[in-house]
């Protein structure tokens, strides 16, 4: 119970400032945009499964900093992992005649788009990127090393033939 009848002028000005103070912080998080960015151009349909994804992990995250003065769980978590995936990968051997050449041009754009991206927010990419790429290139079989070296050099011609096509 309430020790005396409250005043709506006073909770009003205290909901206002708390709400001001929120909303200043968020303006001041550089990574808010990114954030939202990302949330925007995810599927809606997982949008839900993700959230409590992170929800989850950043609640064990917090228990786990909680408890870091004695034993309860025996799980610390110091840092989130960057290798992180949420999405689960399923490999295609054979894509047959399904694939339509419009999905191969976005599923090349979304890679490369991926690639930038990265390298934009990571310079030093290549340094970790390169050698698991080749333990992978090495583990394919001769033929379809020709092809993604035909595919490669297709590209970079492509690539020249997109800079010399006027406006």
């Amino acid at each position: 119970m309430a020790d005396g009848p409250t005043d709506p002028l006073a909770t009003l000005q205290h909901v206002l400032a708390s709400a001001a103070q929120i909303a200043q912080d968020l303006a001041g998080d550089v990574l808010i945009p990114r954030f939202l960015d990302v949330f925007s151009r995810m599927p809606p349909e997982d949008r839900e499964t993700v959230v409590m994804l992170l929800e989850r992990e950043v609640d064990l995250r917090n228990l786990s900093k909680a408890a870091s003065s004695g034993p309860l769980s025996g799980i610390s978590l110091t840092k989130p992992n960057p290798n992180a995936r949420i999405y689960l990968r399923v490999t295609d051997n054979d894509p047959g005649p399904s694939v339509t050449p419009e999905e191969i041009v976005q599923a090349v754009m979304r890679a490369a788009r991926v690639m930038h991206r990265a390298l934009e927010r990571r310079p030093d990419l290549a340094n970790v990127w390169e050698p698991p790429m080749i333990r992978a290139l090495a583990m394919i079989e001769p033929a379809e090393r020709e092809t993604v070296r035909w595919y490669h050099r297709r590209i970079l011609e492509l690539l020249d033939a997109a800079e010399r096509k006027p406006g």
